[in-house]
């Protein structure tokens, strides 16, 4: 297997790694509900921006395997900056809408998202070296990210990454 092949190969069992991650045990959740807190607290127009931004985000990364797995630099480079400049938030925010996502969205997933638009830049500058053994690792990279912010700020919307509930204990 070549270089190019054994990288892609890598990132796709780092990928399929990183998703299948098990989570720790924890503590049922109080019954009663949480007053709204992150997207769920954002105005209703903030949160379909905040929808099309993701399903911008996922369209890229879909497109980031095949043409990594092509070696298509240009096009690597290209979907990377995308992702750096972001689709929705970055270009149609009021001021009003900019100062209520930092407002109402916790600074751990403004640190993950200033993180995960860094590791978009390094991947878009390995793609402009042809550095076939750095565009993979910057892929999962971002993969990594999409999955430790899903499972931190977003079970609600992927309950895939919800911890798991210890069965109750039975008296025979």
């Amino acid at each position: 297997m070549n270089k190019e092949g054994l990288a892609l190969a890598s990132l796709l069992l780092a990928v399929a790694a990183a998703t299948a991650q098990v989570h720790d045990h924890a503590p049922a959740p109080d019954p009663s509900p949480a007053p709204a807190s992150g997207v769920a607290a954002l105005s209703p127009e903030l949160r379909e921006l905040f929808k099309l931004e993701m399903a911008g985000l996922q369209g890229a990364m879909l497109e980031l395997v095949p043409a990594v797995a092509s070696g298509d630099w240009e096009g690597i480079a290209r979907i990377a900056a995308r992702i750096r400049g972001g689709f929705v938030l970055a270009q149609r925010l009021t001021p009003e809408q900019r100062e209520e996502l930092h407002r109402a969205l916790p600074a751990g997933f403004l640190e993950r998202d200033a993180e995960f638009h860094a590791t978009a830049e390094a991947l878009e500058h390995a793609a402009h070296r042809k550095q076939a053994d750095l565009v993979p690792f910057y892929v999962y990279k971002l993969t990594e990210g999409c999955v430790g912010c899903h499972s931190r700020f977003a079970q609600a919307r992927f309950p895939g990454f919800a911890p798991a509930h210890e069965p109750a204990e039975h008296a025979h």
